[in-house]
């Protein structure tokens, strides 16, 4: 077995973030699970963390240490929740966590974030988030959104961190060694999926689950981050990874390519 590596999992309370979490224990790294809930997640240690409170993401960050090899950004909310607060935790919580971690971190490190594959579309809009991508405290992200659609706020926030990941991740490898990607889910089988329904809709899901037959595991997503946490993914940065069965191929490309018959 590898060496064990120091981890820091955020939203590891349940779904895919408890996956990894526990993922990585069970390898025997050292697992510092974060959440704002208590739970009972395999681990070496826990914390808990409001990422809606960037005075407690500053707490956090000023008491675990140095000399982490991985974070796995996986905490979020669904478009359920008023608007400002789904801006507030998926966007900016994750970019203060992310920032913050970055001097946290051993040269050669890696940081994974989840995203969705709501943020289809994300490359026409990046005039539009130019705003919210400025936003570095929760006052601004709450005038931004002020003037927003709030039926758009889970859309919004997971292209916010698409953008974000894609716009740090150079620096992060040229100033710290530590590349920086995101993993985009489409519909996962967690306790938030009626969630999703309620904001994308019945039909979006059922055409999903038409298109590629099933929806997601946790185990079809773990073994992605653990990929992108790898030696074995050196010099992949600054990347989304759609892990959606294909769904989203199917959307960009239109009608599938039916396979020729054979001479």
């Amino acid at each position: 077995m590898a060496d064990p590596r120091r981890v820091v999992v955020v939203g590891a309370a349940s779904g895919i973030g408890a996956a990894t979490a526990a993922h990585f224990h069970h390898r025997g790294d050292h697992v510092l699970a974060v959440d704002r809930r208590r739970h009972s997640t395999p681990a070496s240690e826990y914390a808990d963390c409001d990422l809606a409170n960037p005075s407690e993401i500053a707490a956090l960050l000023n008491g675990i240490g140095s000399d982490w090899d991985i974070l796995a950004h996986v905490a979020g909310i669904p478009g359920t929740a008023p608007a400002v607060d789904v801006l507030t935790i998926n966007y900016l919580g994750t970019r203060l966590v992310v920032e913050g971690m970055l001097p946290l971190m051993r040269r050669g490190g890696a940081i994974i974030t989840v995203g969705s594959t709501a943020a289809l579309g994300w490359e026409q809009r990046q005039d539009a988030l130019a705003g919210l991508l400025a936003a570095r405290d929760v006052e601004s992200v709450e005038r931004w959104c002020a003037g927003q659609d709030p039926a758009m706020s889970y859309y919004t926030s997971k292209q916010a961190v698409i953008m974000f990941t894609k716009r740090i991740a150079a620096l992060a490898w040229s100033e710290y060694g530590v590349r920086a990607n995101v993993v985009s889910p489409g519909p996962v089988e967690t306790p938030i999926l009626p969630d999703f329904e309620a904001t994308i809709g019945r039909e979006a899901l059922e055409a999903a689950l038409g298109s590629v037959g099933r929806h997601a595991t946790v185990d079809d997503v773990v073994p992605v981050i653990e990929f992108l946490a790898s030696a074995q993914a050196g010099w992949v940065n600054g990347q989304d990874i759609q892990v959606d069965g294909g769904y989203v191929a199917s959307l960009v490309v239109g009608t599938p390519v039916q396979p020729s018959a054979t001479p």
